[in-house]
């Protein structure tokens, strides 16, 4: 087989691909036998064939290019000479057209696939070649393919320019991606101040719509306006009652202040954020915030969330109220209130001073009992089982620190804290003098120091053997008379507020009668309870919402749900951190849970109220939240509410809300700490979450609805108080030693 036979076998071979091979295909074995031969052979048709291929791979690129070019008016002249190459490359088809003749004149195999057919009548032509004199004119026919190749080389020229087309068309692409992103960006500023709605909603922004809308926020507005259904605040945390207004029909005027905008007024709607301008002045009919507003300035049928005179709020206001008013009712503060002093009033110091004192004498006594094996606690609810767990103090008071050898104090103490106990014992009950048990004066600096030496410093009482009856005899009779005897404990513990801070700033537990005299006008001094109720060996106190509608007559709501806040350290006497004994969430939160915590308690330090009810029933206790806890405190509000109403300034059509503070003894007794105006109602920890926003909906109720319909629901609120038959204003003069938190008669018996 010659030169020019191979030659234009690849020819044919190329135009016409062979068959994948078959079982029992002789003519297709023969053909492939015969490529495998051609192709050990160096021939330069092949190098000519993969040209060609090359072309036509390049021609589907440029027809691709062809589609593309049609997006830019830039590319129209390239496309043109694109054309001319086209119809070049249809030449060369039509070579491959004469090929095909070619072929077709020896078609003999019968074969159902016509490329088949023509690849075995090739293999024929090619045997005959070799035997005839025909492959001169075949020889001819590959020289004009060979010219038809040049063909393609030009065509190869012109594809360069295409490529260069291409790139200028990529170029002009880039140029266009930067003007459609410029573009998004400039429709994506214009729509910037559409509200955040859901994908629904947004489908309607078309501008049909957003007339509507616009429409139906005016008529609403309108209706809100004939109805006085308009409102406005300016303190953060207001979400939740904006969205119970807003439920209830109400449009929030948009104003830096209440009473802003003399021409006009602005609403917005809170979905679309479309704004109307009113063309006069409308004044809210309801003002939520927490900055101070001149009550002459509102009309009567304005309705706002503020009271002016509110004196029991502040820790010294509180103690001065429910010590006056204890003239003009049966109730006794020292049931729910724990004794406190102002060092800024005359003789404050003194008093304290005396209560200390007497304080100390009671605490020798009970040391008397609880070193010799008996106590008072008999009568004390938690179970045995319960009480190591919830008394940490028991454990507390058996690891008393030895400083040096062992100390000890003679027998002398215990008579005088006897005597000291008669005397006080005799003013409370006016017993008769024959009863007392006088001793004569007796120094008071030498019985606080063996007193120290005793509590502080773990030294032993003489003989304290022999004085078992009489303590116990004269504590049980001040029990009956002393309600705060219990919560009093042997360490003589108090605790100092500052009078203008908060969230438990500056607040300290001091048990040194020296400490405690040296702070200045500016603090308040309240006894500290030594013998909590604890969970899970952890101290924790109680905040209760309750909100008052009005003053005369005086209207009190108490909130039905609560939550509690713990210590982040185990409680004991030992030491006196603010970690251990204050349970306000803004001290605590900025501190470290102790790693020998019980495991049941909450990492964040706080429980609703109906975990702390579900921890009752796991110690059998579940019946004392309904019969003394709930009852305590309302009944702690109520009294400390009726002492302060005559001095409150207020207006008709207003309300706010409180927040008190209970911690309780051991007995489940609540003690009344304080109480706060505007608490703190931040949904910062998850049982915030749970308690606030229905509480805001309820206040709503109570506020807006229940004026409208007395029978409406009022959620978790209940009314607890409502005066009825007010007369005027009650008298008001100076305390009763009586019933006065101060213990008199002390300083008749210490001296200095």
């Amino acid at each position: 087989m010659n030169t020019l036979t191979k030659r234009l076998w690849k020819c044919i071979s190329y135009c016409f691909p062979f068959r994948k091979k078959k079982p029992n295909d002789n003519a297709v074995e023969e053909i492939e036998i015969k490529q495998e031969s051609l192709e050990k052979q160096p021939i330069e048709a092949n190098s000519e064939r993969e040209t060609s291929y090359e072309v036509n791979s390049e021609r589907e690129t440029t027809i691709e290019a062809n589609s593309e070019r049609e997006t830019s008016n830039e590319v129209n002249s390239e496309r043109e000479t694109t054309v001319e190459a086209n119809s070049e490359i249809e030449t060369s088809n039509e070579v491959n057209s004469e090929r095909e003749t070619t072929v077709e004149a020896n078609s003999e195999i019968e074969t159902t696939n016509e490329v088949n057919s023509e690849r075995e009548t090739t293999v024929e032509a090619n045997s005959e070649i070799e035997t005839s004199n025909e492959v001169n004119s075949e020889r001819e026919t590959t020289v004009e393919a060979n010219s038809e190749r040049e063909t393609t080389n030009e065509v190869n020229s012109e594809r360069e320019t295409t490529v260069e087309a291409k790139k200028k068309r990529e170029t002009t692409t880039k140029a266009h991606r930067k003007r459609k992103a410029a573009n998004k960006s400039n429709s994506t500023r214009k729509t910037a101040k559409k509200p955040n709605v859901s994908p629904e909603r947004d489908k309607l922004y078309c501008d049909e719509c957003v007339s509507r809308q616009k429409r139906c926020f005016e008529d609403q507005v309108k209706t809100a306006v004939a109805k006085k259904n308009v409102f406005w605040t300016d303190f953060k945390g207001s979400n939740d009652f904006e969205r119970g207004l807003l439920s209830r029909g109400w449009v929030k005027k948009i104003a830096p202040t209440f009473n802003a905008g003399p021409k006009k007024t602005i609403f917005c709607d809170p979905t679309y954020g479309h704004e109307i301008i009113s063309r006069y002045d409308i004044q809210p009919n309801l003002i939520l915030t927490r900055q101070r507003i001149e009550l002459h300035l509102l009309k009567e049928d304005q309705i706002t969330n503020h009271f002016y005179g509110v004196d029991a709020t502040s820790k010294s206001g509180l103690c001065n109220l429910l010590r006056q008013w204890c003239l003009s009712c049966d109730a006794n503060p020292h049931t729910f209130f724990p004794r406190c002093y102002m060092f800024s009033e005359k003789n404050e110091k003194q008093a304290f001073i005396d209560d200390f004192t007497m304080t100390a004498a009671c605490g020798i006594l009970k040391w008397v009992l609880r070193t010799n094996g008996k106590s008072l606690q008999d009568e004390v609810i938690p179970s045995r089982k319960e009480k190591k767990e919830k008394t940490a103090f028991c454990m507390s008071d058996a690891k008393i620190n030895n400083h040096g050898p062992a100390r000890i104090v003679p027998e002398d103490i215990i008579v005088t804290a006897l005597v000291a106990c008669q005397f006080h014992l005799y003013d409370l009950t006016h017993e008769d003098e024959d009863d007392i048990i006088c001793a004569g004066i007796v120094d008071r600096k030498h019985f606080i120091s063996d007193y120290y030496r005793v509590m502080h410093h773990g030294a032993h009482i003489q003989n304290s053997d022999k004085y078992v009856d009489y303590c116990h005899q004269l504590l049980c009779k001040l029990r009956r008379v002393n309600p705060q005897l219990d919560i009093d404990g042997e360490k003589n513990i108090w605790i100092s507020k500052p009078r203008a801070l908060s969230r438990g700033r500056g607040i300290r537990c001091r048990n040194d009668l020296k400490d405690i005299c040296s702070l200045g006008w500016k603090w308040v001094v309240q006894k500290y309870i030594e013998r909590p109720l604890l969970v899970y060996g952890t101290k924790f106190d109680l905040r209760q919402h309750f909100l008052i509608t009005d003053w005369h007559p005086l209207t009190i709501w108490f909130y039905k749900h609560s939550f509690l806040r713990f210590s982040s350290q185990p409680f004991t006497l030992e030491r006196l951190d603010t970690a251990i004994h204050v349970c306000n969430n803004s001290i605590q939160r900025k501190l470290k849970n102790a790693p020998n915590r019980h495991p049941n308690l909450p990492e964040e330090n706080m429980w609703h109220s109906d975990e702390f009810k579900e921890y009752l029933c796991t110690i059998g206790k579940e019946q004392v939240w309904d019969s003394i806890i709930i009852p305590g405190m309302k009944k702690a509000l109520i009294h400390s509410m009726k002492a302060t109403r005559e001095n409150v300034k207020y207006k008709k059509n207003s309300y706010d809300l409180f927040g008190s503070d209970f911690l309780f003894g051991e007995n489940f007794q609540p003690w009344l700490l304080e109480i706060q105006y505007k608490p703190d109602i931040t949904k910062d920890t998850p049982v915030m979450k749970k308690i606030v926003p229905p509480m805001v909906e309820d206040i709503l109720r109570v506020v807006i609805d229940y004026k409208d319909d007395p029978n409406c629901n009022v959620g978790g609120f209940e009314l607890i108080y409502k005066q009825a038959n007010y007369t005027g204003n009650v008298s008001r003069s100076a305390p009763n030693t009586r019933t006065d938190a101060r213990h008199p008669g002390l300083s008749s018996y210490f001296t200095s």
